[in-house]
Formats: structure tokens, sequence, C-alpha cells
């Protein structure tokens, strides 16, 4: 059944188009993922649904407006109140189901982390009990736990859905149609994001054979003009009294003027082709180092000390430390490339930064190829002057002149003013992007990413995703886009509470293990309350023909012991609040 029709919407923003000619229609159910690159629309798009934006143009029909539930991109959170005050005692129970544990029920919203915020924004939106949920970069702050969790609520949740994301993998598994923001127009495409990405392939082909074909078109009938011109003015120029010259020559004439009206019919259908603004990003060079090892480390151990007791805030004893990686030993080769995961906060950036040569091991040993050359690319951002244009930043980083910085910029979708901009006021995508400028015209052995793709676009993410698939040298990179994960990497290192796991094969090969082995542990324990409940039926059944009043006492141990196993075995099947 039909929610929504959206109307031949037209948005600009200070005289520049947003949203040309919108047209779209929501059903009861629908998922929508709306994809496009940053600044495309997307959000005002949401905020005209939402009816927090008037279009200049069209009409946004309803049939029968729902509750909405909505979570912004930006938190719109009171940061003095908790998460109790937010959301009121009675509905309490969305905290829980939204993963926010109890302990930080009556914290300041303030001190939360960004993953924790966003879990209480869904807990505030679902509360309302809304029709449609209304979400905007919902897995910004959340690690991979975080978003498999949220891809789960969503999957269970009845209403529709629109969500802005340029999480890929997260679009595959929770959207069914894909809104497409490109140029200020909207297409609509059925299915996940992996259909559109086929889809969009094919008409980008269509639309490359129709210019192909105009384009030769236009070429031959301008070159038949041509030629009928020429052919007409010499004819002229010698027919004199020459009739037959003269009638032939009106002939010629007639056809070339046809032929510039059949070309100007022809010119006003030139065919629409999708304008290619991805960035482009270079082959990253490899320095061609030629050894079994670039990096290895056995057994080794990092932890920061904690504030000794009686400093500001802080009750820790003295000597006391917080243990951050214990007892990891891994080996990265030539052109291996690996996927480093774990949750925030289980020190993905301190391994980087202990690879890299920022920290050092308390104990153990990491050995880094000395012929090896290392680049960092939190350390390059770091490294990177905020009070200096971009332009001047990769001039000084990589020693190319202007003209060969401007061009490498501008290839990565930095163009224009943003170039000649202090780098501290562009966006973190773009500092990122020019971070990234800087490491592709280098040439290394070893690459160390944290994060590389978080502020980007999906457009970005796939330049970012191709350059990394060719090159050649090994890689280590932390990240929660799973997508890149398994189109870049071929080997996982998981890190869990301090230890270091490795897993061989891409992140979906890794799930695909973990889902083998739940099911197996979940048969095991179904058996397992099988046979505890009939162990309970056994006992009730010997209680109740229990004479001796020592002998019913030890029954009802029992059969409070077997009651306490059904409640575990019940628990453990019970979804967590992680």
């Amino acid at each position: 059944m039909t929610v929504l029709r959206l109307s031949h919407i037209d948005l600009s923003y200070q005289g520049n188009p947003v949203l040309s000619d919108v047209n779209a229609v929501l059903a009861s159910g629908d998922r929508i993922g709306v994809v496009g690159p940053n600044g495309s629309g997307k959000t005002s798009l949401l905020r005209v649904i939402l009816g927090q934006v008037e279009p200049e143009r069209g009409s946004v029909d309803w049939v029968k407006k729902p509750r909405m539930g909505y979570v912004p991109q930006a938190f719109s959170l009171d940061e003095s109140k908790t998460p109790l005050d937010l959301i009121g005692h009675e509905r309490a129970e969305y905290l829980g189901q939204c993963g926010v544990g109890k302990t930080l029920w009556d914290t300041p919203s303030g001190r939360l982390s960004g993953g924790e915020k966003t879990r209480l924004s869904l807990a505030i939106a679902l509360s309302t009990r809304p029709e449609l949920l209304v979400l905007d970069e919902p897995t910004n702050h959340l690690d991979i736990p975080g978003i498999e969790w949220l891809e789960k609520l969503l999957s269970s949740y009845r209403g529709s859905v629109i969500v802005v994301s340029h999480d890929r993998a997260f679009l595959d598994e929770v959207c069914r149609d894909i809104w497409e923001i490109r140029d200020t127009r909207l297409r609509v495409y059925p299915g996940n994001y992996s259909a559109y990405l086929k889809t969009l392939a094919m008409r980008l082909a269509h639309e490359r054979r129709e210019h192909t074909k105009w384009s030769r078109e236009v070429r031959e009938i301008r070159e038949e003009i041509r030629a009928r011109r020429q052919w007409y003015e010499r004819a002229h120029k010698n027919a004199g009294q020459n009739d037959f010259l003269r009638r032939k020559a009106k002939k010629h004439a007639k056809r070339f003027l046809a032929k510039e009206s059949e070309l100007s019919r022809l010119m006003a259908k030139k065919p629409e082709v999708t304008r290619d603004d991805r960035p482009v990003v270079a082959n990253i060079s490899h320095a061609g180092i030629r050894t079994e090892t670039v990096v290895r480390a056995d057994n080794l151990r990092f932890a920061y000390p904690l504030p000794e007791a009686g400093a500001q805030g802080t009750s820790s004893p003295s000597g006391s430390e917080r243990v951050i990686i214990k007892g990891a030993s891994f080996r990265v080769g030539p052109g291996q490339k690996v996927g480093l995961i774990g949750r925030n906060g289980s020190g993905k950036t301190t391994l980087l930064r202990l690879m890299a040569g920022d920290l050092w091991p308390d104990s153990g040993s990491l050995w880094l190829n000395p012929g090896a050359r290392v680049g960092y690319l939190a350390q390059m951002l770091d490294d990177l002057d905020p009070e200096r244009p971009a332009a001047e930043n990769v001039c000084l980083k990589t020693g190319l002149p202007m003209a060969g910085s401007r061009d490498l910029l501008g290839r990565m979708a930095v163009s224009g003013e943003k170039q000649t901009r202090p780098l501290g006021t562009l966006s973190m995508g773009e500092r990122t992007r020019v971070a990234m400028a800087c490491l592709c015209y280098g040439s290394f052995d070893l690459l160390l990413l944290d994060e590389p793709t978080n502020h980007l676009d999906v457009p970005a993410r796939e330049a970012v995703e191709e350059a990394l698939r060719s090159y050649v040298g090994a890689l280590v990179v932390a990240t929660h886009d799973r997508y890149l994960l398994d189109h870049v990497c071929s080997v996982i290192w998981q890190l869990d509470s301090g230890r270091l796991t490795v897993h061989e094969g891409t992140y979906k090969d890794l799930r695909n293990r973990w889902a083998d082995t739940a099911t197996m542990e979940e048969k095991d324990r179904d058996a397992s309350a099988l046979a505890a409940k009939a162990e309970l039926a056994y006992i009730v059944s010997l209680i109740s023909a229990a004479k001796d009043a020592s002998e019913k006492a030890d029954l009802e141990r029992r059969y409070e012991a077997a009651l306490a196993r059904i409640r575990e075995l019940q628990a453990e099947t019970s979804p967590g609040t992680g």
C-alpha cells in the first residue's frame, strides 16, 4: 500500500539547485537506502519528507501520515540529561532493547561514546512506536558488532525504513530498494546495494553505447554537409550560364540544407551521459622490497599506565595499568593484505602505532624489515599542517610542484577553491582525501591504514578500495567497513580483550564460520534444555510421591538446581546488549 508520494520536488540552497524534479513512492514495509556523494542532497531529501523543509515546487502527499521516528546524523540530545530523563521511566525497556546498559541510564548523555549516543537516539525514536523510521548515517559511530546488531533490529522492525548510509554491506543487508541522488536528480533502483551496482553498470554502459552511436551519426552528417557544401560552392562558381550545373548545384544546396536540419534535430536529441565525478585514487607505488617477511611480532604486550590515586577523577592504585595487547604474535609477508577488526577501544589503533614505531612494546619482540618503507594514514593526517592550504601541504609532503599537487588533489575530488583553503577548514572526508593523495604519491612496502573510509562517501570508498586492490605491497587496515574487508583483505586479525586471533580468508568467510559454530552451540543448548526439562518433570513426580521430609527436601534442592539450569540456558539464547 502506498504511504507517500513525492511529485516534481524542487529545492535549492542559496540559489544552487539541490533537488530537481524528484519523484518517488514509498509503500508500507519498504526498506529504502538513499545513496549519493557527500553534498548531493540526501539529508535535504529526508528533511523534505519529515516536513522540516518546504520544497519550492512539487508536493509531498501522504495517504495517511504515519508516526515517524528520526535519528539525525548530528546528535540532537540534551547532553546534561541522562538516558532515563530523555526517554522517560515508562519507556525504559527500549534502552535495554537498544543495548544501552543499565549502568548508563543515570549517566549524562554528554559523557556517552558516539556508539552509545547512536543506540540512545534509536531507543528514543523506537519508543514512539513509529510506522516510518528515518535514519541518517546510523552506522557512523558503531563498530562491526554494533552495525550487525542494528541490522538485526531493523530486520525485526515492521514499519517502513528510509536510511541514508555509505556502509555498503549495511545497505546490502537492510535495503530492498535504492534511491540514488546524482546531479540533483533521483533515480529508483529495485534491490539492495549490490543489485543497484549491477543495474547502474548496465545503465551507464547503455548510455555510453547510445552516446557513441549518436556521436558517430553526428560526425557522418557533418562530413556529408561539408562535402556537399564544397561541391555546391565549386559548382556554383563554375556554372556560369550552364543551366545543368546550376540545377545540380541547387539540388546539392537543398540536400545539405536538409542535412543541416537533420543535424539540428539530432543535436536536440543528444543522449544523456551520467557524469562520472568519482575521485580517482592513483595507484599506490610499491617500493619493491624483496623479503619473506615485512613485519613480525612474537608474544607482544603493551599497556597504558593508569593515573595514580589522588589524580583528579581517578582512584587507581600506584603502578596499575590497562593492558591493551597481550601475547600477540603475527607475521605479514610481501603483498599480504590484512583486515584488523575489533570493538571500539579494543586496541586496533594502538597495534598500528606499535607497527609504525610510534609506540614501543612493554615485552615481546616486534621486528620491521629495516629496508621497508612504511606509510601510515593516521600519522599522515597528524603530520599535515591545518593552517596551510591543502595544495601546499601536498607540495611539502610529496615534493611535487604546485601544478602537480593541484592535479593530484583534483583527481581525489578536492578541487577548486578547496585546494587553497586552510586544511583545517575542510571536512574530515576532504582531509582524508588529502592524506590519501600524499600516500598515493609515495612508494611503500607496508601501508598501515586506520579507518581510511570513515569520513568518505560511497564513490570515494570505491576509489580507495580499487587503489588498495591494485597495490602490490603489504597492507594492514583497521576498519569497520565490511565491504572493504571482503573485497580487499585475505586475512583477518581479530582483537578481543587484548588477544589477537588470526583468521585466514575474508570477513565473510569468518562470519560463515561463526554462524556454523553458533548453530552447533544452539543445538547443544537445545539438547541440554530438553534434558533439564525432562529431569525437572521426573523430580516433580518424585516429590509428589516422597513421604520422608529429608528426602523431599533433597528433591526440592534438585528441583531448584534443575530450574536454575533451564533459566541459565534460556539466558544464553537471549540477545545481549553489546
